[in-house]
């Protein structure tokens, strides 16, 4: 058995990492939660840039695709709920801009 720098057997250490993206894929898109929050409680966009916003859904669009075709399944999660966060942020722009 191989063992790393850090004298953890790699598959070990890959478990850990896994674990670790799969709680991240859901808590990275939830720190936008106040901003979403924000806009649709005060319905106020003043200093919400769109463009911004819109690029933020398509570039994540690519990192969508590449997760899916190389079945990644965080990074799948993790743009999907991105893509629903950044939607209601465009739509809530939109709304009350």
């Amino acid at each position: 058995m191989r063992l790393s720098p850090l004298h953890i057997p790699r598959k070990q250490q890959l478990k850990v990492v896994d674990r670790a993206m799969n709680v991240v894929a859901v808590l990275h898109p939830l720190t936008a939660v106040p901003q979403v929050y924000k806009i649709y409680a005060t319905q106020d966009v003043a200093g919400i840039s769109l463009l911004t916003w819109v690029l933020f859904m398509l570039i994540g669009v690519v990192f969508l695709a590449y997760g899916l075709v190389h079945r990644l399944k965080s990074l799948i999660l993790l743009q999907v709920l991105w893509f629903v966060i950044d939607a209601l942020v465009v739509i809530g722009v939109l709304l009350y801009g």
